[in-house]
């Protein structure tokens, strides 16, 4: 049986550790589980300015109008 690793620098804590060429992970065991505290991006609301599409639709509407210059 042969396996492939990776040599890779943890961007967690920034240690050296070795991933199997078919993981993705990009940190080291002990960070994953410091991180598995966290929330996924998926599950957070967004929050902030809206996104800049509301502001190109603006445009558009303005520019159908003739309001734009």
């Amino acid at each position: 049986m042969e396996l492939r690793v990776q040599l890779k620098i943890c961007e967690g804590c920034g240690c050296l550790w070795y991933r199997a060429e078919s993981q993705g992970t990009a940190y080291c065991h002990g960070c994953e589980e410091k991180l598995k505290a966290f929330p996924t991006p998926e599950s957070r609301k967004r929050r902030g300015r809206p996104s800049h599409k509301t502001l190109v639709r603006v445009w558009a509407v303005a520019e159908a109008t003739g309001g734009a210059l």
